[in-house]
């Protein structure tokens, strides 16, 4: 579950410490996604901006009840389970928006 994107955060010495670095980086994949949202609103067709809308909004949802899944377990390595989980699909899914974007 813990990719090369995780890193440097497994060296941290507290859950706490780790958490916080893997949210300092979903804040750098979630502001990556936004920009490839954007980016590619602005150059798809017009037709094409009301389906990628509706798929985001799901994406999120998903997301979101994917990552809560380890929120609710005991321990404190769930913490670091879910903020990784928010981290890495954000991070993929900002690397898939970028991607369509080379398609014409």
């Amino acid at each position: 579950m813990f990719g090369p994107g995780f890193q440097p955060c497994g060296d941290k010495t507290s859950t706490l410490a780790v958490v916080e670095c893997v949210q300092a980086k979903t804040t750098v994949a979630d502001q990556r996604l936004n920009a490839a949202y954007k980016a590619l609103q602005a150059r798809i067709d017009h037709s094409q901006r009301q389906p990628l809308l509706a798929a985001q909004r799901l994406w999120v949802q998903y997301r979101d009840a994917n990552c809560g899944f380890y929120r609710v377990q005991d321990g404190s390595i769930r913490q670091v389970q879910a903020a990784e989980c928010i981290r890495s699909m954000t991070d993929d899914r900002a690397r898939e928006l970028e991607k369509a974007m080379t398609f014409d």
